[in-house]
């Protein structure tokens, strides 16, 4: 069973609230202690409210601290969503009466429930959205709050399907959505591990070599303009192989560790096999693993990373701030967070051409840098 409070990845409560708030018009409730709330609302920097649960309101119901609550705010929202964490769960309250006549939504999302993904899934399909048939646009999935490329990943993949006359519906969840906003039938995502299910998925533009077999898919759907765009995909693998074969010339292929969300390690252990042939040691997943032509394993607790590093010692890491301290000999590359210790102005992208072409730059520069050394 999956624990609550995890050290180096969130519970289903934060992924439902980073789903929830990811809506402009949705206001979030988080029905549990300041503990439970503390920990999304630090991650997420977005609004979320709290009934902030004391011992008296554990042992006499908690019904009452939730209708202080959602009488707070009722009015400044288009709709209310509350999610129930462990104790108001595990007592098993059942608020009908208390919350009777409003249209709010309620969630369980106790932290035992699963990971963070189950939790985002689930409140995805919370609110009921409806598909407009008719639209030719395409949504955007798998941008999340708590992603630090997420805002870059939202902008390049924008700007491909602008370049290949393709208009953009909702974003989900980018945190500029309305609940009243038209879903179009189609999807792409940024990131397979936080599919919403919204809209029939034509594919995943997170890694380059997909890339082209997304756009056909696109093609068949509405329609593309794919000369100029397929023009740059070229034109970045170009510039990749170039760069990658400069250092080959130099160094040895690195031996890799990869830790974050599986499907996006997946994409990046391919990239790097691919261009830079490198050595993919193993893929510490934060989500159960799916499969793979690489050695993948659940990390979701430092004892795991621990237990890999005692193994081998990877040239390269590629994961958070917890895995750069526990190898401060290898490069390092940020590619999920938590990312401490240092400043992040601009929307880099991991997503996309602009982001496959950003990711392999700073492994080359990491490696290099670390040659050097």
């Amino acid at each position: 069973m999956p624990e609550c409070i995890n050290p180096l990845w969130p519970c289903a409560l934060t992924g439902a609230a980073a789903c929830l708030a990811g809506f402009r018009d949705v206001g979030v409730i988080i029905h549990g202690s300041s503990g439970c709330y503390f920990y999304p609302a630090t991650v997420l920097h977005a609004p979320l409210h709290c009934t902030c649960l004391n011992e008296e309101d554990i042992i006499f119901g908690t019904e009452q601290a939730l209708l202080r609550t959602v009488e707070a705010l009722e009015g400044r929202y288009e709709r209310l969503a509350v999610l129930c964490t462990c104790v108001p769960t595990i007592t098993g309250e059942d608020f009908g009466k208390v919350l009777k006549g409003r249209d709010i939504l309620v969630m369980e999302s106790p932290g035992f429930i699963g990971e963070y993904e189950a939790g985002y899934k689930a409140a995805a399909q919370l609110l009921g959205l409806k598909e407009d048939s008719s639209s030719g646009k395409v949504n955007v999935d798998g941008l999340s709050l708590m992603d630090p490329f997420s805002r870059g990943d939202g902008i390049e993949v924008e700007r491909m399907l602008s370049l290949a006359g393709i208009r953009v519906g909702a974003r989900f969840f980018a945190g500029d959505l309305s609940i009243s906003s038209p879903i179009a039938p189609f999807t792409v995502t940024t990131n397979p591990d936080l599919a919403s299910g919204i809209g029939r998925l034509l594919g995943s533009l997170f890694g380059l070599p997909g890339i082209p077999g997304v756009l056909k898919e696109i093609d068949r759907s509405v329609g593309v303009e794919g000369e100029r765009l397929e023009t740059e995909i070229r034109d970045a693998e170009e510039r990749i192989s170039a760069a990658c074969d400069k250092y080959l010339r130099r160094f040895e292929p690195p031996d890799v560790a990869l830790f974050g969300q599986f499907s996006r390690m997946a994409a990046l252990a391919e990239m790097l096999d691919e261009y830079l042939d490198a050595t993919i040691l193993g893929i510490g997943s934060r989500n159960p693993p799916g499969p793979s032509p690489y050695r993948s394993f659940q990390a979701r607790e430092i004892s795991s990373v621990e237990t890999m590093f005692s193994e081998e010692i990877p040239e390269l890491v590629l994961g958070s701030s917890f895995e750069q301290s526990l190898s401060p000999e290898s490069a390092f590359v940020g590619v999920t967070p938590p990312l401490r210790g240092e400043v992040r102005l601009h929307s880099r992208p991991m997503a996309g051409i602009q982001g496959s072409l950003a990711f392999m730059e700073s492994v080359l520069n990491a490696c290099i840098n670390r040659q050097k050394g």
